[in-house]
């Protein structure tokens, strides 16, 4: 996941723009989730910090998710 999540959320996003489908089925699995990076990753990832700007730093990348979407708060 690692290394494709960009390609992910570009066809997540894609998808939910373009073809207004929001459901994404695991091949794997069968799951259904959420396309939406607030909702789905977020319920797992909220710590930015973390899990964002510690790769994103690493690899010298600056993403645009941020332009549109709201950035994960910390819980107090």
């Amino acid at each position: 996941m690692r290394a494709s999540h960009m390609e992910l959320l570009d066809q997540w996003r894609d998808t939910v723009v373009r073809d207004n489908q929001r459901t994404y089925v695991s091949k794997l699995s069968g799951k259904e989730f959420e396309m939406s990076l607030q909702k789905t990753c977020g319920d797992c990832h909220s710590n930015k910090a973390e899990f964002c700007d510690a790769c994103h730093d690493y690899t010298a990348v600056q993403p645009y998710c941020w332009t549109c979407h709201l950035e994960p708060q910390e819980a107090p």
